[in-house]
């Protein structure tokens, strides 16, 4: 199993310093993404850690329509510039567990990956043109930059809804269309276990 950069001591005290850091318009967004940022499935994907610059980008979208979302949508439209940058920096400030050691390219032998998910994220499937999802997104998903997101121990309900809407155009804007091109070579199937492997890269 790997160890866990996961400040566990550290949110429980976040919990009560990041409430009274917490900017007023950030009031509305932790009824479903919490005062950790660390969401809930079936309700609101994690989003502590994630970079300002990608959170702004995404609350941005949801008010041009780029994403599709009739609870996210009139949230995002309460917010005007100078709210949408509050929002962004303390969501991206508070603390996110990660990987310790995650395993890049090449460090895992192909014949030893049998999972369908894993698989998909690690190698890809090149015959169809298919890289792996870590080539963009960071060893075992922990992210890169301010364009691709951590995928590591998201909620595999969110990570399924999000290649789905990659797939059906009610989610855009990336850059050069990548994801919508790489959703549609998914199968609902493979999206499920790409979705599994990733939620639960951290019990590793």
């Amino acid at each position: 199993m790997k160890k866990l950069v996961f400040f566990a001591s550290a949110l429980a005290i976040t919990a009560f310093s990041a409430q009274a850091d917490m900017p007023p318009q950030a009031g509305a967004c932790v009824a479903c993404h919490q005062a950790t940022g660390l969401g809930l499935p079936n309700l609101a994907p994690s989003i502590a850690g994630m970079p300002a610059a990608y959170l702004a980008t995404q609350l941005k979208h949801f008010q041009t329509d780029a994403r599709q979302n009739a609870i996210m949508k009139p949230m995002a439209m309460m917010l005007d510039d100078a709210g949408v940058k509050a929002v962004s920096e303390w969501f991206a400030s508070l603390p996110l567990a990660l990987p310790k050691n995650p395993a890049f390219r090449g460090e895992k032998s192909p014949a030893t990956i049998t999972d369908v998910g894993e698989k998909l994220a690690y190698l890809g499937d090149w015959q169809r043109d298919l890289p792996s999802c870590v080539s963009c997104h960071g060893p075992e998903g922990v992210g890169v930059g301010e364009a691709f997101p951590h995928l590591a121990g998201q909620h595999a309900d969110y990570i399924e809804s999000q290649l789905h809407a990659w797939q059906n155009g009610t989610r855009s804007g990336d850059a050069n269309g990548i994801m919508g091109v790489m959703a549609k070579k998914l199968t609902a199937e493979e999206i499920t276990a790409v979705a599994q492997y990733f939620a639960n890269v951290e019990a590793k």
